[in-house]
C-alpha cells in the first residue's frame, strides 16, 4: 500500500499551503477534508475547493476525527480536541512537511534534491548554491523567498513571484517546472525539511521563535533531521543546529568558521582559507582536500561566509568539485536585501531589508560595522524601519533596544512602527515619517564616508 493515497485524510492549516496539499492528495484518489483553523479562505476560495470534492470546516466541532486515517497539520494549537482525540483512537498525525515529501519523493525520478531551513542565511544559501550547480552545467530549479525559477545554460526562466517557502509550496514548484528537464531542485523551506532531499541544509537558528504545532523554531526546523532518512545532513557548526547531527539516522557534514568538522576555516580574512577532511557525498565518496575563496565585494559580514560555507558544503556533498564551487562562489554578487554593500554617492549603504530580518542578524551587521569605523569609515548609521513583526519572528524590540543602547552607533534613523517602538522603548535617533534613501544619506551627510545600515521587514 502506498502512503497518503486512497486515504480519507484531514488537512489542517490552510493559510500555510493546506490548499496545495488538498489538490494534490485529491490527485492521489484521496478523500479529503479541510480545516480552516485560522479562517483565512475567502468564500470563492472555499467555493473552489468544495467544487473540486474538498469538504471544508471552520469550526473544530463539525469534525468526526475517528473517520480519518491520517491528520496533516501545519500551524495549529496542538491543545485541540481534534488531536488529543486522533492520538487516543491511533490516528497518524504528520506535518505539511512530511505529506510533501511522501509525495515529492514519489515524484522526482532522477533529479536530484537539496532543501535548506535555518532562521538566517537561507536565501543566500540557496542562491549561492544553485549558482555553483549552474555552472557546473545544470539544469536547476530553484525556489526561494522571492521567486521560482530555472537556470539553465547562464540563462534565467522566471516561473513565479511570491510564492511563500512553506513546505506546501515545493509542491507547486514542482507542478510549475514540469515541462523543464531538470537536474538538480533547490528549494528553500521556512519550516523544516520534507525528506525528499538527497542534501538537507540548517543554516542556523538563531531566533527561536514560537511555531504553534511544533511549539518553536528548534523543533520545526529539526523535521529535516527527522524527515530525511537516506540522504546528507549539511549543518552550521557554530550554531546549535548542529545537535541536529544526534537525531539524524544518516552521515553529516558540519561546516563551520570556528567549529566546523568536515568544512573548517583556517583563516577567515579577505580571503577564506581552509579544510575539507572526511567529507562524505550522496554516491559514498569521501572528501579531503583544502579549499579558498574570496568574497565578492558585495557580501557583508560573517553571515556571508557562513552562507558561503554552507553552500561550498552542500556542493561537495552532491559530488561536486570543491575547486570549481569555489570559483562560483567568487562570481556570486549577492541577493537583494540580504546584507548587500553597495557604493553610495557618499560612503557604503549596506541593504538588510528583507521579510524574514531578525534582531540576531541586525546585531550582527552592527558590530561587524562597528569593527571597521575607523579604518574604513568615519561614521555608522542605523536605519530600523518597518513593522515590529517579520514573517515567522516577532522582532524582540525590548531585546533590540537594549543591546543598541549598549553600543556605539554614531546616528540612528527611525521610521514605521518598528522605529516608534524603539523609540518608545528609549532609544534615541532622528524618526522619519516617510522614509527613502534619499533622506538617509541626507541626515548622514555629516560624515565624509559613512557606512548606512538599513534594516526593514517590509520590502
Amino acid at each position: 500500500m502506498r502512503p497518503l493515497k486512497d486515504c480519507r485524510a484531514l488537512v489542517v492549516d490552510m493559510t500555510h499551503g493546506g490548499k496545495v496539499i488538498c489538490e494534490e492528495l485529491l490527485r492521489r484518489s484521496c478523500e479529503v477534508h479541510a480545516f480552516d483553523n485560522h479562517k483565512t479562505l475567502k468564500k470563492e476560495e472555499v467555493d473552489s475547493l468544495t467544487k473540486k470534492g474538498v469538504r471544508v470546516y471552520s469550526d473544530e466541532k463539525g469534525l468526526k476525527v475517528e473517520e480519518y486515517d491520517v491528520i496533516i497539520v501545519q500551524h495549529a494549537d496542538p491543545r485541540m480536541n481534534l488531536f488529543s482525540s486522533a492520538l487516543e483512537l491511533g490516528i497518524p498525525i504528520i506535518s505539511h512537511a512530511r505529506a510533501v515529501g511522501i509525495i515529492v519523493s514519489e515524484m522526482k525520478g532522477s533529479l536530484k534534491i537539496v532543501e535548506i531551513t535555518g532562521t538566517n542565511g537561507k536565501t543566500t544559501t540557496a542562491n549561492m548554491v544553485s549558482k555553483i550547480l549552474c555552472d557546473s552545467g545544470g539544469a536547476v530549479l530553484i525556489h526561494d523567498s522571492l521567486s521560482t525559477r530555472v537556470l539553465k545554460d547562464s540563462k534565467e526562466f522566471l516561473l513565479a513571484e511570491g510564492l511563500s517557502i512553506t513546505p506546501a509550496n515545493v509542491l507547486r514548484a514542482f507542478r510549475l517546472s514540469e515541462n523543464y528537464d531538470l537536474d538538480y531542485a533547490v528549494f528553500e523551506i521556512s519550516l523544516g525539511g520534507t525528506g525528499a532531499g538527497d542534501v538537507g541544509a540548517a543554516t542556523g537558528i538563531y531566533e527561536n521563535y514560537r511555531a504553534s504545532f511544533f511549539r518553536n523554531a528548534f523543533n520545526s526546523k529539526l523535521q529535516m533531521a527527522i524527515n530525511m532518512k537516506n540522504g546528507i545532513l549539511v549543518l552550521n557548526g557554530d550554531n546549535i543546529a548542529r545537535k541536529f547531527a544526534h537525531a539524524f539516522f544518516g552521515k553529516s557534514n558540519v561546516y563551520g568558521i570556528e567549529r566546523g568538522k568536515e568544512v573548517r576555516v583556517k583563516r577567515a580574512g579577505e580571503k577564506v582559507e581552509g579544510i575539507v577532511e572526511g567529507l562524505s557525498t550522496i554516491s559514498g565518496r569521501e572528501i579531503n582536500c583544502p579549499f579558498a575563496f574570496k568574497l565578492h565585494q558585495n557580501l557583508f559580514g560573517r553571515f556571508q561566509v557562513l552562507n558561503a560555507l554552507g553552500a561550498l558544503s552542500i556542493a561537495a556533498s552532491l559530488d561536486l568539485e570543491v575547486e570549481e564551487a569555489c570559483r562560483s562562489i567568487e562570481g556570486f554578487r549577492g541577493v537583494k536585501g540580504r546584507a548587500l554593500a553597495e557604493k553610495a554617492e557618499r560612503g557604503i549603504f549596506v541593504d538588510c531589508s528583507n521579510r524574514g530580518v531578525n534582531t540576531t542578524a541586525m546585531l550582527s551587521v552592527i558590530d561587524e560595522a562597528l569593527l571597521i569605523k575607523g579604518s574604513k569609515v568615519d561614521g555608522i548609521v542605523a536605519v530600523f524601519s518597518g513593522s515590529d513583526r517579520a514573517t515567522c519572528e516577532i522582532i524582540d524590540t525590548q531585546r533590540l533596544s537594549e543591546e543598541l543602547k549598549k553600543r556605539k552607533i554614531d546616528l540612528i534613523v527611525l521610521s514605521g512602527a518598528l522605529g516608534r517602538r524603539l523609540a518608545e522603548l528609549g532609544v534615541r535617533g532622528e524618526f522619519v515619517e516617510n522614509l527613502s534613501k534619499n533622506e538617509v544619506e541626507k541626515l548622514s551627510a555629516r560624515f565624509n564616508n559613512p557606512l548606512i545600515l538599513l534594516f526593514s521587514n517590509e520590502a
